[in-house]
């Protein structure tokens, strides 16, 4: 008779839906394959909380078996997704990087002009006639003279005495000559 009573017994029971959804999500979390063994788990860790006896039942070792068996290989999972997330927000990193840099760059780097200083972001946006005669200390009565005394207009005078082309529009502004002779765009 003890004998009987000291067997295992296997029980076969149907659990709802939402039920066994929670236990496939339990045994993900820790590292359990089999339904059978998670359920008994469960009902030994219930009872042994519970303040019920459970004999000579430990959870102890097993847990920490399968602790040994699971985490070094998940361990070695993340690590290898950590250094691939790594590697990828370096590499988006560094482009952005890149071309917030090439921008810095083009709209703050100086450029002698002969007559006067400008920049990158200067040079393609185009000065105003204001702005040349300020850079090259003129007053608007001055520039006037000036450009009587040689016959020519005031914008013409400006592009003889700086080389810069005058652009289009309502309101032109001056452009730097292209380097190597190319043709303003």
């Amino acid at each position: 008779m003890e004998d009987a009573d000291n067997k295992s017994v296997q029980v076969t029971a149907y659990l709802p839906k939402d039920v066994h959804e929670q236990l496939k999500k339990w045994m993900d979390d820790n590292y359990q394959r089999s339904v059978s063994s998670a359920v008994s788990l469960i009902v030994e860790h219930f009872l042994k909380k519970d303040g019920r006896p459970l004999g000579d039942t430990d959870l102890g070792p097993r847990v920490t078996a399968l602790e040994q068996e699971n985490i070094p290989p998940r361990l070695t999972q993340l690590e290898q997704q950590m250094r691939q997330l790594r590697e990828a927000l370096i590499a988006a990193g560094a482009i952005s990087l890149a071309s917030g840099v090439e921008e810095h760059l083009a709209e703050n780097t100086s450029i002698e002009g002969g007559q006067f200083i400008y920049s990158v972001k200067e040079a393609r946006e185009g000065l105003s006639k204001t702005e040349i005669m300020r850079r090259l200390d003129l007053t608007a009565t001055t520039l006037k003279r000036l450009a009587e005394t040689e016959r020519t207009t005031e914008e013409k005078y400006l592009m003889k005495v700086t080389g810069w082309q005058l652009g289009s529009g309502e309101r032109p502004k001056f452009y730097p000559p292209p380097p190597n002779g190319q043709g303003q765009g």
